[in-house]
């Protein structure tokens, strides 16, 4: 986002790219890496540009293309009632979000043991931006090496998300888990989860929960 605004002719340039391609199809803008809701509020303005400029020229654009924001920074998440008053919908980017969390490279192999999506601290910050979307009205969607397995998709049901993008190889694991658990349970697991001490004890009842779900809903 902030290359994007440091060079607003080359961001535009993409701008009205997608305006002009959103008259053939259903097209979605989401900003990444948003820490501050000027951010967002610069970046529509210059949509609000690029549209004026495509219309002057009788170029065919769609100028109401939804606008979004990843949540994918503590800021983001910290700020997410002012983001979601200037916005349509919110998408939570698991990875970065933990990256940036638990001060964790998930490039560096020896941190990769500590990049641990089910730590309490993150999944208290999904919490509460799904409900803040919720209290605005807002689509809240994950992406993500989260939302692919199966016990963190059972934490994001039970955290309140619907929404998930899920690798192809996942989709039938996280079908069967859509399929067989209570959003109800999952969620009673994961407000223990929330309040757990460490990683490993969010996990620990987040997989108890989940296992006897599956083994009473075969």
């Amino acid at each position: 986002m902030r290359m994007c605004l440091d060079e607003p002719e080359l961001f535009k340039t993409q701008l009205r790219a997608l305006l002009r391609a959103a008259v053939h199809g259903d097209v979605r803008i989401m900003l990444p890496l948003v820490v501050s809701v000027d951010e967002v509020r610069q970046a529509r303005f210059l949509l609000e540009e690029s549209a004026r400029e495509l219309a002057a020229r009788g170029i065919a654009h769609r100028a109401d293309i939804p606008l979004g924001v990843m949540i994918e920074t503590p800021a983001a998440v910290l700020t997410a009632d002012a983001l979601a008053a200037e916005v349509a919908f919110f998408s939570i980017g698991t990875n970065d979000l933990v990256q940036y969390t638990l001060a964790v490279d998930r490039g560096n192999a020896s941190l990769a043991s500590r990049f641990t999506p089910l730590h309490p601290a993150v999944l208290r910050l999904i919490r509460r931006t799904v409900r803040v979307g919720a209290d605005h009205g807002l689509d809240v969607s994950v992406c993500g090496e989260m939302a692919s397995e199966p016990i963190m998709a059972f934490a994001l049901i039970g955290l309140g998300v619907r929404t998930l993008s899920v690798a192809p190889l996942s989709v039938a694991a996280v079908k069967q888990i859509i399929r067989g658990i209570h959003t109800s349970v999952a969620a009673e697991a994961v407000t223990r989860a929330c309040d757990a001490g460490t990683p490993a004890a969010a996990e620990a009842v987040l997989r108890a929960a989940l296992e006897q779900e599956l083994s009473e809903n075969p």
